[in-house]
């Protein structure tokens, strides 16, 4: 669907300006004309180097960070956030289309948020036999060397530390509340290598994962005159099968392996942001 199409587009209940949003926090028809849920829409407050004070808070109040503080509190929080938000899209990260990623940072300065799971390290390997493109683009199907030299491929190592579900292994006397999963994958490239691995090691103890699937993915060199050593923004579209829900996330890094783990952590995590508050993987239990 066309997200700048009027009344059902994802864009015609945005707003995105600090004052603009203050404004619609006391009076939501001074920018509405209509109420979004009249046409089966919803109000979104966008994130960005425009964005002001209100725009965090109402993010904040959204996510139900805000229980138990006082508006003081709320507003301090707000304020250090937003700071943030500014800094990253001084160096190439754009929120406005990646409110997932938004909502992650939120929630990780949010005290008394444990994130479902934790990235301990990774490792990837890429191997090619076959180095020239012309050969590769000729070589075919039916071609016996070309079938062993055709294709690069690659191997990702993900380490990652989830919450203990087993209940019997609590009254061990060696008893952790995590668990940590070591899965190897390949892939057709280093990020579908990582991703897959990813996702394999977190099924078993988040099996909602299985409908999660990547449907875009988007690289942009920021600064080309750097050339090889040009710093990346990855943005990764998500979706589950099973509600037809998407999101976006982002991330910005010179190595464009890291940005693309950074991108894809966020938007696993925001597909198990709802079951993270029985998660236990706090600092507490690393010390």
């Amino acid at each position: 669907p066309n997200s700048s199409a009027p009344y059902v587009g994802a864009s015609a209940f945005a707003h995105k300006g600090g004052l603009h949003v203050a404004a619609m926090e006391r009076s939501p028809m001074s920018y509405q004309h209509v109420e979004p849920d009249l046409v089966g829409n919803e109000k979104r407050v966008l994130i960005s180097e425009l964005s002001g004070r209100q725009n965090i808070m109402g993010k904040i109040k959204e996510l139900g960070g805000h229980e138990g503080l006082t508006d003081d509190i709320i507003s301090e929080r707000a304020v250090s956030i937003l700071n943030r938000v500014k800094y990253l899209e001084s160096i190439g990260y754009t929120f406005e289309g990646a409110e997932a990623s938004v909502d992650i940072m939120i929630l990780h300065a949010t005290k008394g948020y444990c994130p479902p799971f934790t990235v301990m390290d990774y490792a990837v390997q890429v191997f090619d036999n076959a180095l020239d493109p012309a050969y590769k683009n000729l070589a075919t199907e039916a071609d016996d060397v070309g079938k062993k030299r055709l294709g690069a491929n690659a191997r990702a190592t993900v380490k990652v530390r989830t919450i203990n579900m087993d209940d019997d292994a609590m009254f061990n006397d060696n008893y952790l509340p995590y668990t940590d999963h070591l899965e190897v994958s390949d892939g057709k490239g280093p990020v579908d290598a990582i991703a897959s691995a990813l996702k394999r090691a977190l099924v078993p103890s988040s099996p909602t994962l299985n409908d999660l699937e990547l449907i875009d993915y988007k690289v942009r060199i920021l600064d080309p005159e750097s050339a090889t050593a040009a710093a990346t923004r990855v943005m990764i579209e998500f979706r589950d099968k099973a509600t037809e829900k998407t999101w976006t996330t982002v991330s910005v890094d010179r190595n464009v392996i890291s940005a693309s783990l950074n991108a894809l952590v966020d938007g696993f995590e925001y597909a198990l942001i709802e079951h993270a508050a029985a998660c236990a993987l706090c600092d507490d239990f690393y010390e």
